[in-house]
């Protein structure tokens, strides 16, 4: 699937996502959040410029189940967009969504839509770099999608 085809379907699943809300504890699951809270609160998951995210993107570790889940499309999209900007989030993304000690809550709180633009963009990820452990999330993330 090309890159713009993975693009339209992860802005497509989590249109309707809900945001986690604007207090510290809705977005922050630590009190040591690198002024997270202060750059997410009161934002879209649109909008966001690749390097804001790079320069954030330790948001991904911070997160509540809930901020992740609703800012997770815009550093998906930022990898898509400008992989050298966006440098190691895709890697990050992968971490937290398979390997991280959370991983299994973060999953669980994704819609079936969601799961698959996850997926098809841990596949477009394991196209271009050929790697292995993309392919291993993308297989995570699609075991978690059930079965009709």
């Amino acid at each position: 699937m090309p890159k713009e085809a993975v693009a339209a379907k992860i802005e497509a699943a989590f249109a309707d996502t809900p945001s986690p809300g604007t207090q510290f504890s809705d977005i922050s699951a630590t009190p040591f959040d690198e002024d997270i809270v202060e750059y997410f609160k009161g934002t879209s998951w649109r909008g966001h410029r690749v390097l804001d995210l790079r320069y954030h993107d330790a948001a991904m570790s911070f997160f509540t189940d809930k901020a992740f889940r609703y800012w997770l499309p815009a550093f998906m999209l930022a990898e898509l967009e400008s992989p050298e900007e966006a440098d190691v989030i895709g890697e990050g993304i992968a971490f937290h969504l398979t390997r991280a000690s959370h991983a299994d809550a973060r999953l669980s709180v994704f819609t079936p839509d969601e799961l698959g633009a996850i997926a098809a963009f841990f596949e477009e990820c394991a196209i271009r770099y050929d790697d292995f452990g993309y392919r291993d999330a993308e297989r995570a993330v699609r075991s978690r999608i059930p079965k009709p």
